[in-house]
């Protein structure tokens, strides 16, 4: 099971991603149309590079020059023979605003421009039929000397594009289409755009401008430029489509899927079967993931609290069949036998039963005390750790010896369990020390309290050491011991998140209890 993104995030991918789509498609479409008015721009300009020669070399004919003998094609100060026009329009800049209208009217005179001019114009209204590009070329004063129209004469010498290309700068311009026309079907030939592309190149002749060469053409319409390709575009949407769809069932099969096998595997330990890892394989919700790790360590938590229920009934139950049985036969003999036994059995079967109650008392206390630790949460304190060890050597009667030299200041812990734990190792240690002082030190160890309790006796044998944290497993027995001041301690450690060890030998035993 991998940890993936939080249902909020895969909510919020997934409409976001269903937001964008449409935004998408908008970008796409300005940026499609601007993409169609670059094009109609390049083809204009192809129009006019071809428009320009052919009038220039009629220009030069007019002049009585021979075109072998003609002066370079070359803007002026050009050191390169080759000078490429590039598409310069965007609609980003947005649209220009509507073109002026003519300055004024020339009568078409008998100069070179205008003989040229009028050998062109059969091309200009030929070529019209099939580029849909209205075309003029106009002399160096702006007025239109070959027309694709009926403008002739018209001198258009204020049109910033004009000015540009008689300085020598190709420029062009995007401008609203008006048209009186009704809008013609999607697909017809006169189906355009809104935005109508003007170009304006110069001709160059021997190093000076000679004339401009001006193009004017509607662009292609978006929608009619989709519709013509409708079937790449049907093909886009089904795969928009079948992305949202995929993206959809996935995040749902993200979401539903690990729900689905977790209460599965819930409802089968509720009908008693065996518990199954509450954990969906594959990539699943960060909100899942937490619930499926918390329900999986709350259901193994319940397993082994009834493992451990269990054992502990098993172990209690044992533990006080013994007294209970003495106590029992005790009881009966004094019933059957009070009135033969002297004062002296009585009183030692009498005994024997205190010595029992006193034992049973001795375990439930204990028990008691460990349930309480291990079950029910206590209220920490700050114990100050000095005066507590110092406390508990004044009641030893010099039976402990202490080295606080590293020990922290205090301790957050509840005092019932800090004195139990410490108390339980520090008898061990005086029942096993041979008479010897126990050594006490504590230190700080990167923020933990680690208490060592030392004694001098012979050590634990190897066949114990596995078996002295069991609960009731006790080496004295005869003295009063109920096997479960070790696990007392253990069960300290482990609700403070610490651990305790020991380390054994014939020179004697050390505990080590890190809180």
């Amino acid at each position: 099971m991998r940890r993936g993104p939080s249902i909020r995030r895969l909510l919020i991918g997934v409409n976001i991603l269903t937001l964008l789509m449409p935004l998408g498609a908008m970008m796409a479409l300005r940026l499609y149309n601007n993409n169609l008015v670059h094009q109609t721009e390049q083809a204009l300009i192809s129009e006019s590079v071809v428009i320009g020669e052919a009038w220039r070399d009629r220009w030069l004919e007019a002049q009585g020059m021979a075109l072998e003998n003609a002066p370079p094609i070359q803007p002026p100060g050009a050191a390169d023979e080759l000078f490429p026009v590039e598409a310069t329009l965007n609609l980003r800049h947005g649209l220009a605003r509507p073109s002026p209208g003519a300055t004024h009217t020339v009568t078409p005179g008998s100069g070179p421009e205008w003989v040229a001019g009028a050998r062109i114009r059969p091309l200009l209204e030929r070529a019209k039929r099939v580029t849909l590009s209205g075309a003029r070329v106009l002399d160096t004063h702006g007025c239109i000397v070959a027309t694709s129209g009926d403008d002739l004469g018209l001198c258009f010498d204020e049109l910033p594009e004009v000015k540009a290309a008689l300085a020598g700068h190709y420029q062009s311009v995007a401008r609203e289409r008006v048209s009186n026309e009704a809008t013609p079907p999607l697909d017809s030939i006169q189906r355009g755009s809104d935005i109508r592309v003007y170009t304006a190149l110069p001709v160059f002749s021997g190093g000076r401008v000679i004339g401009v060469v001006r193009l004017a053409r509607t662009s292609l319409a978006p929608l009619k430029a989709l519709w013509l390709d409708r079937r790449a575009l049907l093909a886009g949407v089904l795969a928009s489509v079948m992305l949202t769809l995929l993206v959809s069932f996935t995040s749902a099969r993200t979401v539903t899927r690990p729900v689905r096998e977790i209460t599965a595997a819930a409802q089968a330990i509720a009908r008693g079967e065996p518990r199954q890892p509450l954990k969906p394989g594959g990539v699943v919700p960060s909100e899942v993931f937490a619930l499926s790790e918390a329900l999986d360590t709350m259901t193994r938590q319940l397993s082994d609290r009834a493992a451990y229920i269990s054992e502990f009934a098993a172990n209690v139950s044992h533990e006080l069949k013994t007294p209970l049985t003495g106590i029992g036969g005790a009881a009966e003999l004094l019933r059957d036998h009070w009135e033969t036994m002297d004062a002296a059995e009585r009183l030692r079967f009498l005994d024997n039963i205190r010595s029992d109650v006193d034992r049973m008392e001795r375990l439930v206390t204990r028990l008691l005390q460990l349930a309480r630790i291990q079950s029910a949460p206590a209220e920490a304190e700050e114990i100050r750790l000095r005066p507590f060890f110092e406390e508990l050597a004044a009641h030893s009667s010099g039976q402990v010896r202490l080295d606080l030299t590293g020990a922290p200041e205090t301790i957050v812990i509840h005092p019932d369990h800090l004195h139990s734990a410490v108390r339980n190792l520090v008898d061990n240690a005086i029942r096993y020390g041979t008479g010897q002082p126990v050594e006490i030190s504590v230190r700080d160890e990167a923020g933990r309290a680690v208490i060592s309790v030392r004694d001098h006796g012979p050590g634990i044998s190897e066949g114990n050491q596995a078996k002295i944290f069991g609960r009731f497993f006790t080496t004295d027995r005869d003295r009063g011991g109920t096997g479960l001041g070790l696990s007392i301690v253990q069960a300290v450690a482990t609700t403070r998140g610490g651990s305790v060890r020991f380390d054994t030998g014939p020179g004697g035993t050390t505990f080590v209890l890190v809180l």
